[in-house]
C-alpha cells in the first residue's frame, strides 16, 4: 500500500508541475514524500520512481546533465538543497563495479566547486544551492572527469540533502557516466547495476527479496543467505558495504512490507 500511495504522490506531483516540467524528461525529478526527498524519471511525461540515471560525456569528457528538477512548492522557500558524493567513483571492468579507478569526477556550478569524488568511501558534503521563491529547484551541474580518463563506464554515488529540518536526505543516486564506450558495453553495465546494486526503495518493494510478490519468511531467508554470502545485492543502504546496518535496514523494511 505504501509503495502505491508513493507513485500516486509522485504522479500526482508530475502533473501539479505542468508542462515546464514535462519539457526536463532525462533529468532527475525530485519530489518530497512523507518527508523525504525521492528521485525519479520521467517516462512518457509521468513521474516513474527511480535512482538510477545515464549519461554521456561530451568534449571535454563533461557534461551538464542530468538536471535536478523539483515542481514549485516541493521544498520550503528560503531552504537550499545540498548534494553529498558518498563514496569513491566505480568503472566497470571485469563485469562488475568494484574497481576503484585514478579518475575522479568533479561536480561544480558556476563559481561553486569544484567538488571531487572521494578516493575512498568517506562521503564527501558539496555546496547547496537555493530553491526558487516557489519552493521550486531546478540546476544542472557540471560534472567533469578528471585524470587518465580513459574510456570507461563510470559509476558516480550521490545524496541530496535540504537545509529544511522538516526534510530528511534522499537514497543513494547512482549515474553511470559514459565516456567514450560502445552502446553495447554501456547497456551491459547499466543491466547489471540495476540487478546488482541499484537499490530504489521509493520505486521498488526491497523487502520482497525474492520477487514472487509477497513479502514473507521466503524473502527473509533469501536475503540472509544473500548477506551472508555478501552478495552485492545484500547492500540495502547502497554505501558499498554489506554489514551489519544493511542488514538492520532489511529487517525495518521487511517488518514495514510493502
Amino acid at each position: 500500500m505504501k509503495r502505491i500511495q508513493s507513485r500516486a504522490a509522485a504522479i500526482a506531483a508530475s502533473l501539479l508541475a505542468g508542462q515546464a516540467a514535462a519539457q526536463h524528461e532525462g533529468d532527475v525529478l525530485l519530489l518530497v514524500e512523507q518527508g523525504q526527498i525521492t528521485t525519479n524519471a520521467f517516462v512518457g511525461g509521468v513521474a516513474t520512481p527511480e535512482c538510477s540515471f545515464l549519461t554521456t560525456l561530451e568534449t571535454g569528457d563533461q557534461t551538464n546533465d542530468p538536471g535536478f528538477d523539483s515542481p514549485a512548492g516541493a521544498f520550503p522557500t528560503g531552504s537550499s538543497v545540498g548534494f553529498t558524493l558518498t563514496r569513491a567513483l566505480r568503472v566497470w571492468r571485469d563485469g562488475t563495479f568494484d574497481t576503484i579507478p585514478e579518475e575522479r569526477v568533479e561536480v561544480s556550478w558556476g563559481p561553486l566547486g569544484p567538488v571531487s569524488t572521494p578516493a575512498g568511501d568517506t562521503p564527501v558534503d558539496g555546496f547547496t544551492l537555493g530553491v526558487s521563491s516557489s519552493g521550486e529547484f531546478h540546476y544542472h551541474y557540471k560534472l567533469a572527469l578528471r585524470g587518465p580518463n580513459a574510456p570507461g563506464v563510470y559509476l558516480l554515488t550521490m545524496t541530496m540533502w535540504s537545509t529544511s529540518g522538516s526534510v530528511a536526505e534522499s537514497e543513494p543516486i547512482s549515474l553511470l557516466l559514459n565516456n567514450d564506450m560502445d552502446q553495447e558495453t554501456v547497456d551491459q553495465a547499466a543491466e547489471w547495476w540495476r540487478d546488482n546494486g541499484a537499490w530504489c526503495t521509493a520505486g521498488s518493494c526491497v523487502a520482497d527479496f525474492n520477487g514472487d510478490g509477497v513479502v514473507n519468511t521466503q524473502d527473509f531467508i533469501a536475503y540472509l543467505n544473500a548477506w551472508t554470502a555478501r552478495d552485492p545485492r545484500a547492500d540495502v543502504n547502497g554505501d558499498g558495504i554489506v554489514n551489519t546496518q544493511d542488514f538492520i535496514a532489511y529487517l525495518n523494511l521487511w517488518t514495514a512490507g510493502c
